[in-house]
């Protein structure tokens, strides 16, 4: 009876699973797909079947929402989640030969988990919101007005015919004046009924409603109008009328609750003239009430710890709390200022951005006449000093000069023109590219990326190439060279540290190119034309994420003369200009046909200028790696 309910149960949700409107797929890290409903089928123009395992980047037609920037294969969020990321609700653009006039989706992503919190694969919930994004595109600017001022503010806002019906008000309105009804039940209400209730609670009711009738006669726009209600909220009202744009017009009421900000400011007050002092010294100061909250901070504080005044008014100085101080330190501290002493410490902060600094901090009490304390005053001068200054340049140097010692940007084979180049975002990058020359003539190269920055990144990357070049020199499939590699980096990165990594094998002789991709971004094959004869998109999972995880390798024969192969980093197409646009994939391939008869250092050193042109004075934010062939003319 167990059994047959249990199936039951199964095919009921494999029913559901394939009938619902929503798409839904699921797969496991080697990429082999363990759902994939009609309805994903029908939103991403391919089937479970069209796809090979390896071959994600399959997914073509998906763009960014500009609707012309090519989704990134990398990028897409079934691979993300089985990367550890939840993604909700990423909105994506859709158009193939199944969907040839575009379609709108939203995607959300899960990694997949057992019972023992281990990733074993991805999930991902489709979901057609076309009609909703042209409707919103689609809307005439009043509505989009009428729209941002009744949904996007916490205001409360009621609008009201001449009439006195009620046209609509929002949630925030209903919240401030205790109306337990929803928004859309009020719709079409007498006005006068909401009204008077509002009426009742202020301190003068009949001149509530006076004043209301007089602005409305007058249709003339009132602002920041102050009222006061009997429970001590203070409310900022504004009225505007709406005559022109209908032929019904309309009143639009609009409230806001500035209780706490009145109240705040009277006790700002007494801080007045030592808030003006303390703004001028170079040490972090802040004040807090007898309980620990935050009234007051200096910009010395926020230049400081990075936190703003606003994000800090109302909190505890736990937000500075770095874990290297036990609870008895501040079981001291306490006990010490609550008794009406100062306290002297030096303590290890943490920034907002999540580093740590050192901090000499005075606390100390003020404490009115009767001697009650009601407030502390703290000021902390920041002392890291040199030293620590001194010793991060000194490891970013020898992590810089190790990276540097590795990187030769040019190949000599008879017939190609090589050539490569690493431009870090900062003095130690995550990228790795190598030339390697094997025994039987052939040459090994390898381009990836390492994640993070810093010295320990620079050391992972010293760890594979070591191991690249080691099985590189005694075997010629770039998949198996990729297997090895991530039996070994697996044991290796204990902090979700991962590698994308490509290696392809060129053989000057007969020109063939064996190559496998574990997660990286795709290579291009260019034609002396400028067409893109193939796409070396990736054939397995990033390096150190799964210890068992397969590599399928692909060969090619790159012999047409004029052609080129492109390989780089993420760092390159996901570079941002002011507008937060990427530079993409595409211009740099464009930038590559037009100046096809430079050399190949020549045409790396000009994607990159190129690059940052594009991105107008932006600060680069990634590692850009770029590596590029030639076949010669013979």
């Amino acid at each position: 009876m167990h059994q047959t309910f249990e199936s039951t149960a199964i095919d009921m949700l494999k029913f559901a699973v394939a009938n619902i409107p929503d798409g839904v797929a699921a797969a496991d890290l080697d990429g082999r797909f363990l759902v994939f409903n009609k309805a994903a089928e029908l939103m991403l123009g391919v089937s479970a079947h069209d796809i090979d395992s390896a071959e994600w980047s399959l997914f073509k037609g998906c763009y960014l929402p500009d609707k012309h920037t090519p989704y990134a294969s990398s990028r897409f969020p079934l691979l993300r989640a089985m990367q550890g990321e939840n993604i909700n609700d990423e909105l994506i653009y859709v158009k193939n030969q199944a969907n040839p006039f575009g379609l709108w989706i939203t995607i959300s992503a899960k990694p997949l988990k057992d019972e023992d919190g281990i990733i074993y694969g991805g999930m991902i919930v489709l979901r057609d919101v076309s009609k909703q994004q042209i409707a919103e595109e689609n809307l005439d600017s009043f509505s989009m007005q009428m729209c941002a001022l009744i949904e996007s503010q916490k205001a409360g806002v009621l609008i009201m015919n001449d009439k006195r019906q009620i046209q609509q008000v929002n949630q925030a309105f209903c919240t401030m004046f205790n109306i337990r009804a929803q928004p859309s039940d009020l719709t079409g209400r007498d006005c006068l009924e909401c009204i008077w209730l509002l009426a009742a609670r202020s301190h003068d009711p009949e001149r509530f409603v006076g004043r209301i009738n007089e602005v409305m006669h007058e249709k003339t726009a009132v602002l920041n109008e102050e009222i006061q209600f009997l429970d001590g909220r203070i409310f900022q009202r504004d009225y505007i009328p709406v005559t022109e744009l209908s032929n019904s017009p309309v009143h639009i009421w609009q409230y806001r609750d500035i209780t706490e900000g009145e109240r705040l400011r009277e006790k700002m007050l007494i801080y007045k003239r030592l808030s003006s002092a303390l703004n001028q010294t170079a040490d972090s100061v802040l004040i807090t009430d007898r309980e620990g909250k935050i009234e007051y901070v200096n910009p010395a504080f926020e230049k400081t710890t990075g936190f703003t005044r606003e994000e800090v008014i109302g909190r505890t100085p736990d937000i500075l709390k770095s874990g290297e101080h036990d609870g008895e330190f501040y079981r001291s501290l306490w006990s010490e200022i609550s008794s009406g002493k100062p306290f002297y410490c030096t303590i290890k902060n943490r920034k907002k951005s999540g580093e740590l600094y050192w901090a000499r901090q005075t606390i100390t009490p003020m404490q009115e006449r009767e001697g009650e304390i009601t407030h502390y005053v703290s000021v902390l001068k920041d002392i890291t000093g040199l030293i620590e200054k001194k010793e991060q340049e000194a490891n970013l140097e020898l992590a810089r000069l190790v990276q540097q010692t590795f990187y030769a940007t040019t190949a000599a084979i008879p017939g190609f023109d090589i050539a490569a180049n690493a431009f870090p975002a900062d003095e130690t990058g995550g990228d790795y590219f190598d030339f390697i020359e094997t025994a039987d003539g052939c040459l090994v190269i390898a381009i990836g990326d390492v994640s993070g920055h810093g010295i320990g990144t620079a050391l992972f990357m010293a760890e594979t190439r070591a191991l690249t070049r080691a099985f590189a020199s005694g075997c010629s499939d770039p998949a198996q060279i990729l297997a090895r590699l991530n039996q070994l980096l697996f044991k290796d990165f204990n902090h979700g540290e991962f590698v994308t990594l490509l290696i392809c094998q060129l053989d000057p002789g007969t020109k063939k190119v064996i190559y496998a991709s574990a997660g990286h971004i795709p290579g291009y094959l260019i034609d002396k034309a400028g067409g893109i004869n193939r796409i070396l998109a990736s054939t397995g999972i990033p390096l150190g994420i799964h210890q068992d995880a397969r590599y399928t390798a692909s060969e090619f024969v790159f012999s047409d003369p004029g052609s080129m192969l492109l390989f780089s980093t993420d760092g390159l197409e996901d570079s941002m200009n002011p507008a937060d646009e990427q530079f993409g994939i595409e211009r740099a391939i464009q930038y590559v046909v037009y100046n096809k008869n430079q050399g190949a250092e020549q045409i790396i050193d000009g994607i990159f200028e190129a690059n940052r042109a594009y991105a107008d004075g932006r600060p680069q934010q990634d590692d850009i790696t770029i590596l590029l062939l030639k076949a010669l003319q013979l």
